[in-house]
């Protein structure tokens, strides 16, 4: 379908564009959960530009719900992928604590013998 077509046929059903525009771009389109924890970063001015315009069209309430939009459609398209990383970093974290009660357990037997 070319994008003259879909255009027709979203004004045909009474959607304009912009409203279509808003509901693929929305944090409902994005299907994005409550948010509960704040995450800082730093960006490009490029890039804060292109999030600043869809907050001025109104596609987004603000730059953070953009970005949180963008973040989960990106990580839940390879969701299996992402789950495993998580599950591997978690069996690091264990892993590296484990590691660090030997290294100390270690140590204190080598200050007793001294």
């Amino acid at each position: 379908m070319s994008e003259e077509e879909s255009v027709t046929e979203s004004e045909s059903s009474g959607i304009t564009w912009m409203e279509e525009l808003r509901s693929r771009f929305s944090s409902e389109g994005f299907g994005l959960k409550k948010r509960e924890i704040s995450v800082m970063t730093r960006m490009s001015s490029d890039i804060v530009e292109i999030l600043d315009a869809l907050v001025e069209l109104e596609i987004f309430r603000s730059r953070s719900e953009a970005v949180a939009a963008f973040v989960e459609k990106s990580i839940s398209g390879r969701r299996q992928l992402f789950e495993e990383i998580r599950i591997q970093a978690e069996e690091i974290v264990l892993k590296r604590e484990a590691a660090k009660k030997l290294a100390f357990e270690a140590m204190r037997e080598d200050m007793k013998e001294t």
